[in-house]
């Protein structure tokens, strides 16, 4: 693809690409390797961050930073403008070193190629490891636990002393993980590559505890594979039959909440996984038997207090996405628990106005004044709303 300023500034936000020229200039990318169509870089910022960039028609670009601004961040944009900069000279670099290595491969018998990789293989676990995942696509049909097993070796090669990859040790790359996926998905094998990205996730939060996650690396590759799992289950087509296990497995993941900071994640995906009237009243079903009859005091137990909002929230959900069929018994948990949390008093107050009640909504918006002191701008914005409609001179 053709990188130039202009097309890099589509591609984020002003304020990143302003920083990401500031980071340019003041040198801020190290290590860039160009190989292929794939450009990897160490950017210097709070941390050192790892940039990975595929320059195809479906142009990808990640990096291990905590942004989430909804575009590419600064790090990105500066090794975007390090490459469109000199892209010459890297290109140049790139097809002398692409070529020489081609002039050996064509030279080197398969049986020669064999010798080396087993060699290597001894002397470099990761490298036996990264192979295996490459190929796991030949042979056998594997099973969640085959990949889990596979991707555990990843981080049981990146772990420091004491088996704990601390700050400064290499992160675990998944991108090996990410390439097997979509060679599945190029396949439009679509639940195989929902097993693996399930797989994935799944080690992510077991190791939690034994890996450094202050610059949120961990987290933003753990958000990644459940999304990517939900992309290729909706690609899949499932009938509600067969989206019945997956809608039990994420139902007991986040019952688990194992972390307990992923919690959420696990509720989003359902949200969006669940789309028919069939879907939802079985997710409905596995629900009712964990809603809490009343809220703990918020103070005395505030862990508790937050895991039956949180089933509560999740009920709420399921009754707004059945529609007319769900809104009576919305209507009755809002009304019980809108003095109770904020959350439910503006989505009750939302509800009402929504529904044309008007004068109701007036009603429970003053009352929201003297309950909720620090949304008082916001429900005075939605009372002068109200009352222009019913009654202007207010």
């Amino acid at each position: 693809m053709e990188l130039t300023i202009e097309k890099i500034q589509s591609l984020c936000t002003e304020n990143s690409f302003e920083r990401g020229l500031r980071y340019f200039r003041e040198g801020r990318v190290e290590k860039v390797d160009f190989y292929g169509t794939t450009v990897k870089a160490v950017v210097a910022g709070t941390h050192k961050y790892r940039v990975n960039i595929r320059l195809e028609d479906d142009f990808k670009a990640q990096c291990n930073c905590p942004y989430d601004g909804g575009s590419y961040c600064k790090h990105i944009v500066a090794t975007l403008i390090a490459l469109s900069k000199n892209y010459k000279e890297m290109n140049g670099k790139r097809k002398k070193e692409e070529d020489a290595i081609n002039i050996i491969l064509d030279s080197v018998s398969l049986e020669e190629l064999k010798e080396f990789l087993r060699k290597q293989f001894k002397e470099d676990p990761k490298l036996k490891t990264h192979f295996k995942i490459y190929f796991a696509d030949r042979g056998e049909e594997k099973s969640i636990q085959d990949y889990k097993k596979e991707i555990n070796l990843l981080y049981k090669g990146a772990a420091g002393e004491y088996r704990f990859t601390k700050q400064g040790a290499a992160e675990v790359d998944s991108t090996q993980i990410r390439d097997l996926a979509e060679r599945f998905i190029q396949k439009r094998n679509f639940r195989e590559a929902a097993k693996i990205y399930q797989a994935l996730s799944e080690v992510i939060a077991e190791n939690m505890e034994t890996v450094d996650d202050s610059d949120g690396y961990y987290s933003g590759e753990f958000y990644y594979a459940v999304e990517e799992f939900a992309k290729c289950l909706k690609e899949a087509g499932l009938k509600h039959e067969e989206k019945r296990g997956y809608i039990d497995y994420l139902f007991n993941r986040y019952l688990e909440s194992d972390p307990d900071f992923f919690q959420d994640v696990y509720a989003q995906v359902l949200e969006q996984g669940c789309t028919s009237k069939e879907d939802l009243e079985y997710w409905k079903k596995l629900l009712e038997p964990h809603l809490p009859k009343t809220l703990p005091d918020r103070d005395k137990n505030y862990h508790e207090y937050c895991n039956a909002i949180g089933l509560l929230n999740m009920q709420a959900a399921i009754l707004e996405g059945l529609g007319e069929s769900g809104k009576e018994e919305l209507y009755k948990i809002l009304q019980k628990y809108y003095r109770e949390d904020e959350d439910f008093f503006l989505s009750y107050l939302q509800l009402l106005e929504k529904d044309g009640k008007t004068d109701q909504a007036i009603k429970i918006a003053h009352e929201g004044l003297e309950l909720f002191n620090h949304l008082t701008e916001e429900i005075s914005e939605l009372l002068n709303k109200l009352y222009e409609s019913q009654h202007p001179e207010k």
